[in-house]
């Protein structure tokens, strides 16, 4: 088995999820899982001030409600094609309240079309 990693993609701008799908698929080749999740900051900006200390609060603000974890298991010589291919539809990852990729090492697999 060729090495492999498992490329994760927590997108914050939900809007361009289809896009990104699409290129992704047409890229790279690999099938993703998508999942709702949500951030801390965004949980914790819907606590009440009593739990969440006035001076932290703006710090954890953020215009998205929610966000996409997109994950896909792929060969560890996709990593490079992987993130020029999230790169091209999110434009700018350093941005603030875009989105956050990485990739772990992935041990072993099963039931995962080779």
């Amino acid at each position: 088995m060729k090495n492999k990693v498992l490329f994760i993609i927590v997108l914050n701008q939900t809007e361009l999820l289809d896009d990104l799908l699409l290129k992704f698929d047409e890229e790279v080749g690999q099938a993703a899982t998508v999942i709702d999740s949500v951030g801390m900051a965004q949980h914790l900006s819907r606590l009440d001030e009593s739990k969440v200390f006035s001076t932290i609060k703006p710090l954890v603000l953020s215009d998205h409600t929610e966000n996409k974890t997109i994950y896909s298991v792929i060969p560890e010589d996709q990593i490079d094609l992987a993130r020029q291919t999230v790169k091209s539809v999110l434009t700018d990852m350093g941005k603030p309240d875009t989105g956050i990729m990485f990739a772990v090492p992935v041990l072993f697999q099963e039931g995962i079309k080779q």
